[in-house]
């Protein structure tokens, strides 16, 4: 398995990350010292040359705040680099629960911001193009630097923030994080520094990335942060998952320690949160779009109807879809027509405004997709209701063309 899964991966890269060496050590500089210790970042530079400033990409590491290097973020940043970003992986102080907190990495993430735009010429960069990366914990910080104003803004000083946003299985919604809370020491309200409940106009454009069994940082927040993005004008694409945990860990009853990222979907982020960025001019290689592969079709379809988004189902299915009700040795036809299938999922949902499904077990062979579904939903009378089923899509051209359902407990 593990070779076909490193062609799909190459053949999604760009030419030039294949053909160039990226530089394996960073240059490290210090970009900040405090009264404790100096702050470095670490310094990915493209490969050539280049006639004109580049774009910048600041990558932030996960860890809760509290652990964690710029080190583990190495690989995401040589990525950015082989598609002609100056990628930077940067330090920050952890929160150590007797004086460091949160706050102080905030400060670090926009004085990083704010060192690059000083430093642009020296690192040949463009300053109205520096864009952010977060990963997990490292997303809040990412989002905070853009949205979180300073208590005393200094006159004249250089912008501390992002003006793009590409954060994966990020944490946006902190409020009632009482580990978060605690590592504050009391300094400041989680409200105030949560990035769901700091949306306004003019915040740079966001890509997320996020499975919807993150058991570590809820996707509800990653969720409701882009729906209050989109209501205030802002750009923002949330890329969901269905049936992954955090980093998109397969492993769903462990996702703090031991990952096992689905390859399929991993490499599906990356592509995706790459072509975000060469849309938007960040990049020097541009990123052509990649054909939906099956697996993430059948992603797309479960995540739509977990959000009930009767048109984005529609989408993923073709014009002569069938469904099939498989029961015993009998084959039903359920749906027959992509309008067929909406109507009936409005009614569906009208009738089952609770309901969702959930992933148990996913496997692809060519263009057939097998999925063990659990659907959930609750009755009028707020009893739970549940639904174990085998599922089997056929995808052809990017689009669902038949689904046989075997329903197999209640």
């Amino acid at each position: 398995m593990l070779r076909p899964i490193l062609i799909f991966f190459a053949a999604m890269l760009p030419p030039a990350v294949l053909a160039q060496d990226i530089e394996r050590t960073p240059r490290i500089e210090t970009y900040k010292r405090t009264a404790t210790m100096p702050l470095t970042a670490h310094v990915f530079a493209p490969p050539g040359t280049a006639n004109s400033p580049r774009a910048a990409i600041l990558l932030f590491h996960g860890g809760g705040w509290n652990t964690g290097s710029p080190e583990s973020v190495y690989a995401s940043a040589r990525r950015f680099a082989g598609l002609g970003m100056v990628a930077i992986a940067i330090q920050y102080r952890l929160s150590d629960g007797k004086s460091i907190t949160p706050l102080d990495a905030i400060d670090d993430a926009r004085d990083a911001f704010r060192w690059v735009r000083n430093v642009a010429m020296n690192l040949n960069v463009d300053p109205n193009r520096v864009a952010a990366y977060g990963v997990s914990t490292g997303g809040q910080l990412a989002v905070a630097a853009a949205l979180v104003l300073p208590k005393v803004p200094v006159v004249g000083a250089v912008r501390g923030g992002p003006d793009a946003i590409v954060l994966y299985s990020p944490a946006l919604a902190v409020t009632d994080d009482g580990r978060f809370n605690k590592l504050l020491l009391k300094r400041a309200k989680t409200k105030d520094i949560s990035p769901d409940q700091l949306v306004r106009p003019g915040a740079p454009p966001t890509f997320i990335s996020h499975g919807d069994e993150d058991s570590l940082i809820p996707y509800g927040g990653s969720r409701n942060f882009c729906r209050k993005m989109k209501e205030a004008g802002n750009d923002c694409e949330l890329r969901t998952y269905t049936g992954l945990g955090h980093l998109l860990t397969r492993k769903l009853d462990e996702q703090e320690t031991l990952f096992d990222a689905d390859p399929v979907a991993r490499a599906d982020a990356w592509h995706a949160e790459q072509k975000f960025l060469s849309d938007r001019g960040f990049t020097e290689i541009k990123v052509a779009a990649a054909p939906d592969r099956p697996e993430m079709v059948v992603r797309a379809l479960l995540a739509a109807f977990n959000a009930h988004d009767v048109d984005a189902m529609a989408k993923r299915v073709a014009d002569d879809f069938v469904w099939f009700d498989v029961t015993g040795d009998k084959l039903n036809v359920e749906t027959r027509g992509r309008d067929a299938l909406r109507k009936g999922m409005e009614g569906y949902f009208k009738k089952n405004p609770t309901a969702t499904s959930g992933v148990h077990m996913l496997s692809t062979n060519d263009n057939f997709v097998s999925v063990r579904e659990r659907a959930a939903w609750k009755t009028k009378n707020g009893e739970s209701r549940a639904q174990t089923a085998i599922a089997v899509y056929e995808v052809v051209d990017g689009l669902i063309k038949r689904v046989w359902y075997f329903p197999t407990q209640q």
